[in-house]
């Protein structure tokens, strides 16, 4: 049986720290556990690369961590990282192409939010968008100063249970031919 595993953090590269900590701190309300550097030792090891040089600022979410149930004080952090020693290549993937990931933060009002990030200039792939069915939400996604693409959900409507589900079939001729 394999072994019992945590969410410990998430972390993202990006190409310049401070502006990056402003969109995830100031205009996003994450709150700052740390700075980080490191230089060579046991990181260029862990990455296997000869020589290493990065910060990070290694951050939480202010009010816990959606899921099946709402938590607070749990011990996730979301990483940012920037690389000085070797540079990363700046790409923006689709949103569809693999590999791509997106990170979902929970709000209480995703249109109210995305006014307030709009008015500070930050890309939206759409306005916000209204899903009911289990409740009624808006979701939407937008991207980060380095194109990492980030969506918002609003918390505290509908559910979050586990259901069983059907498959619908359209497509599916056009895969199996």
């Amino acid at each position: 049986m394999p072994e019992t595993m945590t969410m410990a953090h998430v972390a993202i590269m990006v190409s310049d720290i401070e502006k990056s900590l402003h969109f995830y701190r100031d205009l996003l309300g994450f709150a700052v556990v740390s700075p980080e550097e490191h230089i060579n030792g046991p990181v260029a090891t862990m990455v296997d690369m000869p020589q290493v040089h990065m910060r990070e600022y290694r951050l939480r979410p202010s009010e816990g961590i959606d899921g099946y149930k709402r938590t607070k004080g749990l011990s996730f952090t979301f990483d940012i990282i920037q690389w000085l020693d070797p540079v990363s290549p700046e790409q923006r993937n689709p949103i569809h192409q693999v590999p791509s990931a997106h990170f979902c933060f929970g709000v209480d009002d995703v249109p109210a939010t995305y006014e307030r990030l709009k008015a500070e200039g930050v890309e939206f792939i759409s306005p916000p968008v209204r899903f009911s069915g289990e409740g009624e939400w808006h979701v939407l996604f937008f991207y980060d100063p380095d194109g990492n693409l980030l969506e918002l959900n609003e918390h505290g409507t509908g559910q979050q249970e586990p259901h069983a589900h059907e498959w619908s079939t359209v497509g599916m001729d056009e895969l199996v031919n």
